[in-house]
């Protein structure tokens, strides 16, 4: 077979050879231009006259990111501000708290840290007795009163008034919900009896109300009768409620209630063992369920007598069992002698564990009758006014900003996280106002049943009065939940419009970029927490509250970081030892350690960005330049117009051709761009250069200076003496040198002797007009080489 050449390899290797070379002097071309690079900038960051283009290009570009931003920020600070101002006029929480700390004190007195609660304290309940002794010795005689602080007996219609100035409406309402009874489930204990809390029963119960007959309680005692002790046979222990007898409703004209009008005078358990406690209907399944709890209303207007035989009756029959869930005691009452008509609800809720203990919540709310009182009408309506403006202004100015991204398309990159929070907080600050006229509409409606309640005190103005002030009680709590959500959201919508300030955005900045080591870092601290709160727990919940749960560890551990307080008598009143090391060791570990790593962490950041920002504006700068750029409005060269410019101008720009290209630029203008663009150029000098860079760069110029030193051996080798003349020979290299030495002898003496002729005419006054001084006019040249023949 014919042998077939192979291909050359040779070129293959010599492109080979080729691309190592170009990657190499790619690798070596990458931090030469970063040294040409800082150079550069250095050089200019320091002159008077030059700056950056690039650098000039990003000022521009951020004064006009900055600009709306700061516009629209005093109108944010005022939002905040205005909104704060109208809740605290509205809420008026010192008067609230007036009205609300007697009551507190009375149910369940504030103790010391050496007191102990007794059985007629909430907190000092601990089995079914005790609820019903506290509810029979202390809070149905407090706000059921018939007597007055003299016991001389209160006409009808002043029953139910406490601390002289509150009288309760209707009444004082209990219900009562109940579980089921049946065998237990597991087979270890399937012969005994179990009472589940997971479900609610609305069967009857109580046995029959005969079994309470004696000779001068008989039926007509009981019920049946105006004067009967109940209202039906079963009252309490039927649902729904038998109700009372509304066939004696007073006929009274209809109200007309108008909003703008109608102006009348009107005369302890923790939150994290909720999640354990008996279950309690929620009003979604009381909506859609209907009511399952058995109520029994103690009602104001009846002696303080007949109340505690109805609520004997109670006793007697058995209405707290084995199968109660939980029992509520509501009251609504009302004060007219502060400033502002209000209402006052009190709820209490007793929880009756599986575990044999009683666990209480007690929530007080206090809630106005009016939303524009007389004595600050002007004041408040001013503040709303204002408000309502700030959310028209910034409605305006999010429709706006989005319509310009619905113009160039960027619908869903218009809510980034800055623009949601901006329009909850619009959306936030219109349902508030919506909330203050909804409120009103229902204030008036209660003033307008407490005043039928008075003017015709009959069952149907009971019960309607109890209803309307108990609904309104409760919307006014979920206002005030609403406000106080609402302040964190304005609070985020403030603090991250601060960004817009150079100065203040720097604060920003640090946790923005913090946030990444923060994250690692709470990697390692979250579980290091929780394994000491579950320790905690293990150790000291059985005992004590505050450790019983995993979320109220949590809580305690986190208290025990920030306050340093910790009741190291219950703690270490077991397992003295062990408790020692558990809180030197968590002491240590998070307190010492870990939390002033946090400090390290956004200090170490804060330092970093403050050096790169450099010279920023204040504040007080900030107005200032945003005062003088109204002030040349004419004159100002707008962003977009001069950027486009600058786009088209060299590398280094000269300030002059700024001032060419605009004349009428004002000088403001001028100096604020070159300073920003000169602060921008001085990042390097500022942060400095990275180490790893520095050495490349180093190792780059060396390289450079090596090639430049080696090119410099070639060109003398070659004999290069100028552009395009190269005599390599040394001999003739001599030869050149002293012709050119020559020409340069003749040259000078010619023009000496140019000098001396011109001297010797201006001597005799002979003037030349056509004489010129005679002068080199350009480099003189030289006869072509040839080769050197023979003798020559």
């Amino acid at each position: 077979q014919p042998s077939h050449p192979t291909p050359a390899r040779p070129k293959r290797v010599v492109v080979l050879g080729a691309m190592a070379q170009a990657d190499e002097m790619s690798d070596i071309a990458a931090p030469v231009k970063k040294a040409h690079q800082v150079l550069r900038k250095v050089a200019i960051s320091n002159s008077t006259r030059m700056v950056e283009r690039h650098a000039l290009k990003e000022v521009i570009e951020d004064t006009n990111r900055r600009f709306w931003g700061c516009v629209m920020l005093p109108i944010t600070l005022a939002f905040f501000a205005f909104y704060s101002l109208s809740s605290i006029l509205h809420e008026d929480v010192p008067s609230k708290h007036i009205t609300e700390f007697p009551v507190r004190n009375v149910l369940n007195p504030v103790l010391g840290e050496d007191d102990e609660a007794t059985s007629e304290m909430l907190d000092g309940l601990t089995t079914s007795s005790d609820v019903w002794n506290y509810l029979e010795q202390v809070f149905v005689p407090f706000f059921l009163r018939d007597v007055d602080v003299y016991g001389r007996p209160l006409p009808e219609d002043q029953r139910g008034t406490f601390l002289q100035y509150n009288q309760v409406l209707g009444g004082i309402i209990l219900t009562l919900e109940r579980g089921f009874m049946k065998s237990c489930e597991d087979d270890l204990v399937k012969h005994l009896t179990c009472f589940p809390q997971g479900t609610i029963n609305d069967e009857q119960y109580g046995g029959n109300i005969s079994d309470l007959y004696a000779a001068d309680k008989n039926e007509s005692y009981w019920y049946g009768t105006n004067e009967s002790l109940l209202d039906c046979a079963n009252e309490g222990f039927v649902v729904p409620e038998c109700g009372y007898n509304l066939s004696n409703a007073t006929e009274r004209p209809k109200r007309s209630i108008n909003i703008w009008t109608l102006d009348r005078r009107l005369a302890p358990l923790t939150q994290g063992l909720t999640g354990v406690m008996p279950v309690k209907q929620d009003p979604i399944s009381k909506l859609l369920e209907g009511d399952k709890g058995f109520k029994f209303t103690l009602r104001a207007q009846d002696s303080l007598d007949k109340n505690r035989k109805r609520f004997q009756y109670l006793k007697d029959r058995g209405w707290i069992d084995e199968q109660t869930l939980s029992l509520e005691a509501k009251v609504v009452a009302f004060n007219y002698q502060l400033d502002i008509p209000r209402l006052l609800k009190v709820q209490f809720t007793f929880y009756f564990s599986r575990g044999g203990g009683i666990y209480t919540t007690q929530k007080i709310e206090v809630a106005t009758l009016k939303t524009w009182p007389r004595h600050n009408r002007a004041l408040l309506l001013f503040v709303d006014g204002v408000f309502f403006l700030m959310c028209l202004a910034s409605s305006a100015f999010m429709a706006r900003e989005f319509q310009k991204d619905l113009k160039v398309g960027k619908c869903i990159g218009h809510f980034n996280i800055i623009n949601t929070i901006t329009w909850l907080s619009c959306l936030f600050g219109w349902a508030h106002l919506g909330m203050l006229f909804g409120l009103e509409v229902y204030r008036k409606m209660v003033m307008a049943s407490i005043e039928d309640y008075f003017d015709f005190p009959d069952t149907f103005s009971t019960l309607e009065v109890m209803r309307l002030s108990d609904s309104m009680a409760e919307f006014s709590s979920y206002q005030r939940m609403f406000i106080s959500y609402a302040h964190i959201l304005f609070m985020a919508r403030c603090f991250l419009s601060l960004q817009w300030q150079p100065r203040l955005a720097i604060i920003t900045y640090t946790l923005q970029v913090s946030t990444v080591d923060l994250l690692h870092f709470l990697i390692v601290l979250i579980p290091t927490w929780f394994g000491f709160a579950i320790a905690g727990m293990i150790m000291f919940g059985r005992r004590m509250q505050a450790f019983s749960t995993p979320l109220t560890g949590f809580a305690m551990c986190l208290q025990l970081a920030m306050e340093g307080e910790y009741d190291w008598q219950g703690m270490s009143s077991e397992d003295w030892f062990i408790t020692l090391l558990w809180v030197w060791i968590y002491m240590v570990l998070l307190v010492m350690v870990m939390l002033n790593m946090v400090l390290a962490i956004i200090m170490d950041v804060y330092a970093e960005v403050r050096r790169e920002q450099g010279e920023t504006m204040s504040i007080f700068q900030h107005c200032t330049y945003l005062f003088k750029r109204a002030y040349y409005y004419k004159n100002w060269v707008p962003d977009r117009e001069l950027w486009e410019r600058v786009a088209e101008m060299p590398e280094t720009i000269i300030v002059d051709d700024i001032l060419e290209a605009y004349p009428d630029m004002p000088q403001f203008q001028l100096n604020f761009l070159c300073d920003g663009a000169r602060n921008r150029t001085r990042v390097i000098q500022r942060k400095g250069i990275d180490p790893t860079w520095t050495v490349q760069m180093v190792a780059a110029i060396h390289i450079s200076l090596d090639e430049i030193m080696s090119d410099l051996v070639k060109l003398k080798k070659r004999g290069w003496m100028g552009k395009k003349f190269e005599v390599p020979n040394d001999e003739d290299r001599n030869y050149v040198k002293e012709i050119l030495a020559g020409v340069a002898v003749q040259t000078n003496w010619m023009f000496e002797a140019q000098k001396h002729v011109s001297w010797l005419h201006e001597q005799i006054g002979v003037v030349d007009e056509e004489a010129e001084d005679w002068k080199p006019s350009g480099p003189v040249e030289l006869p072509a080489m040839r080769p050197r023949q023979g003798n020559d």
